[in-house]
């Protein structure tokens, strides 16, 4: 009796998924690393979105990376030390996906729905890389993650500017700007949770359906001309 292989028994939709998944990983260290250190850093963010920081151990993160534990520690210290360089880049890519296309915009409605669109966006199709970077920073507070949580920081304050000068001239109605920030950015985060890709809806599509999903949470309105 011939022996089933363990993809056969993946349905194909999941294997799409991972495949896709996995070739963004490496298309993002392409840009960003080169040699050994881009072959660890992709096989780290891969363990550590499956794992979780703690679950996965540098003997993991090595098989993953095609190399042995000792070479891993040749071009990383520590695991903290490998982490806190993906939590820098995933973060910068991240938080400059929402930034960079509001600044384009010269209204708090434009900016908001470009933000938003661009950063879910971001978040299904780099979803291996969101969920590595975006809970497992909240094990670490340390003072060498000080920059990675500045850029967090920073998205935050920039959307609640955008939702503050809406309220100013009236195109957004809002009792709780604050409440409304956190809740546009964690819903746009946990797209990396839930997409999967090869799904119908593309990450473009996503995009847009959740600037729409922002511009009602902003309670968002037509001025008259």
């Amino acid at each position: 009796m011939a022996e089933t292989s363990p993809e056969a028994t993946i349905p194909p939709r999941v294997l799409i998924d991972r495949e896709h998944a996995e070739r963004r990983i490496e298309q993002f260290w392409d840009e960003r690393a080169s040699g050994a250190s881009r072959k660890i850093l992709r096989g780290a963010t891969l363990a550590f979105a499956d794992l979780g920081y703690h679950g996965a151990s540098t003997r993991e993160i090595a098989t993953r990376s095609g190399m042995s534990s000792a070479a891993v520690y040749i071009h990383f210290e520590s695991k903290q030390q490998l982490f806190h360089r993906i939590a820098f880049e995933g973060h910068r890519a991240s938080t400059g996906a929402f930034s960079q296309p509001a600044r384009q915009a010269g209204d708090p409605v434009g900016q908001l729905r470009l933000g938003v669109a661009s950063f879910a966006t971001w978040n299904a199709e780099m979803n291996l890389l969101s969920r590595s970077i975006e809970y497992e920073i909240r094990l670490q507070r340390g003072p060498e993650f000080a920059d990675v949580w500045a850029m967090r920081r920073s998205v935050d304050d920039h959307v609640l500017e955008i939702l503050e000068a809406g309220v100013a001239e009236g195109t957004f109605r809002l009792a709780d700007p604050e409440w409304a920030k956190i809740t546009i950015l964690s819903t746009c985060i946990d797209v990396a949770r839930w997409y999967r890709h090869g799904s119908p809806r593309t990450p473009t599509a996503i995009g847009f359906q959740y600037a729409d999903l922002a511009m009602t949470l902003a309670g968002a309105r037509q001025l008259p001309h």
